[in-house]
């Protein structure tokens, strides 16, 4: 009996942590979208401003910035999740809000300045990433695995939806709030929710006897950005292959596609600020609806090779259908396909297994974490560039623009799907964590 209830108590504890868990990610996940989406529009206004209405030029030091974000999180990400591997998750947490805070009060110090918001854009994206998805992600496969960790990891990507409401809602009210050419106040509202943010404290999931020694030359050698090499040169063939789909996957990311919707709505739809808000709040709306039910609902009625066809398909015609012409009902239309699958929900099946085989192979849980996010964030990176010059190409040569979104659909939606259809066997997507 004792020994019962001992085991009554451990589960219970256990079970309380991964409810607090659940919660705090949730909402960090909320705060860290709210923190990019409230200056969407200020961002890509004082950037033009910058560079005194030269859209090719703002479009390329966009991309540039996004770029520059992911490199420099290859850096980051790859050291941080070494060092939680041995002193734990919990501090890490902080980096995010800290540098939203930073960001805040340099660019509305300086909000004509290139270098400052080109610099400031990639600090804040790099920080609010690393503290985000990878100490976040690691968070939840501390304590889910499985099925579960598919299904909890939905759900609190559905707060993404209700983070894109709230971050224009907020941004629109600063905006009214402010003088025209004063649109820098909104970085004011940044530093605060990075203030707010830091006030979600996080609980420790990764308990002492888990932790690895602490090892300083081998944290140092950690520093290698590039150490997600492993994953091929130590990797069974399974991790080889999910590993690259779901970093190609990484391609059709919306944060990858963020400047180039901001410039499409405004300067090709000739959206106004307002109009902009409005359909940026209702995407995030559906997106919230999409990832609390359909999301969850299609992970359990589905396989992970059903589930993951699925989304590759509706993304691919998402994007190829709306940047066709400078149509809004083209661009507008285009949104129901892109639910189910768009900002990494398309990876939510493919990403427990992918843990799976490489917690078989033998590799830490932040440590490979860290790798995979650093994979993706080389992708992400890529995808930014390619992007950004893709459209000031079609500008220069008076081609459609709008097919910078098909370019989109095809790499982050049709080249995973071809390569897990060519290359992925069924039984290699079946593991011990149903």
């Amino acid at each position: 009996m004792a020994a019962e209830a001992k085991d009554t108590k451990v589960q219970q504890v256990k079970q309380e942590l991964k409810d607090e868990v659940f919660q705090k990610y949730g909402l960090q996940v909320l705060l860290a979208v709210v923190a990019h989406t409230m200056t969407l529009q200020t961002e890509a206004i004082l950037i033009r401003n910058a560079c005194k209405n030269d859209l090719a030029k703002a479009a390329r030091i966009s991309s540039l910035s996004n770029a520059a974000a992911s490199l420099m999180g290859l850096l980051v990400n790859q050291i941080g999740g070494k060092l939680s591997d041995s002193i734990g998750r919990k501090q890490f947490f902080l980096v995010g809000p800290l540098a939203q805070f930073l960001t805040g009060i340099a660019c509305f110090t300086k909000p004509d300045s290139i270098a400052v918001l080109g610099t400031f854009k990639a600090f804040k994206m790099m920080s609010t990433t690393f503290s985000g998805t990878v100490m976040g992600s690691t968070a939840m496969r501390d304590v889910f695995e499985g099925k579960e960790l598919a299904v909890k990891t939905a759900k609190a990507g559905s707060l993404i939806g209700l983070a894109i409401m709230i971050g224009p809602l907020i941004e629109g009210f600063l905006l009214k709030l402010a003088k025209p050419g004063n649109e820098r106040i909104t970085y004011m509202g940044l530093s605060t929710l990075g203030l707010i943010a830091a006030l979600n404290a996080m609980p420790e999931t990764l308990p002492d006897k888990s932790r690895k020694p602490f090892d300083l030359m081998s944290t140092l050698q950690s520093a290698n950005p590039f150490a997600f090499i492993k994953l091929y040169t130590h990797g069974s063939p399974a991790v080889k292959k999910l590993v690259t789909i779901i970093s190609l996957q990484t391609m059709s990311d919306g944060k990858n596609l963020s400047d180039t919707v901001q410039i499409w709505t405004r300067e090709h739809l000739k959206m106004q600020m307002e109009s902009i808000r409005n359909f940026v709040m209702g995407y995030g709306f559906a997106s919230m609806m999409a990832g609390a039910k359909l999301v969850p609902w299609l992970l359990k009625k589905t396989s992970v090779w059903g589930f993951t066809s699925l989304t590759n398909l509706t993304n691919f015609l998402g994007f190829a259908v709306r940047g066709l012409a400078e149509n809004i009902y083209l661009f507008f239309g285009a949104l129901p396909l892109m639910l189910p699958g768009v900002n990494a929900s398309s990876t939510t099946a493919l990403t427990p297994v992918l843990n799976s085989h490489m917690s078989a192979c033998g590799f830490g849980v932040g440590e490979s974490t860290a790798w995979v996010n650093n994979l993706r964030v080389l992708v992400g990176a890529a995808a930014s560039i390619i992007y950004g010059y893709f459209y000031a190409w079609c500008r220069k040569k008076g081609i459609n623009a709008g097919l910078t979104f098909a370019l989109a659909g095809t790499l982050g939606a049709a080249l995973p799907q071809a390569i897990m259809m060519l290359t992925v066997r069924k039984e290699e997507l079946e593991t011990d964590n149903k």
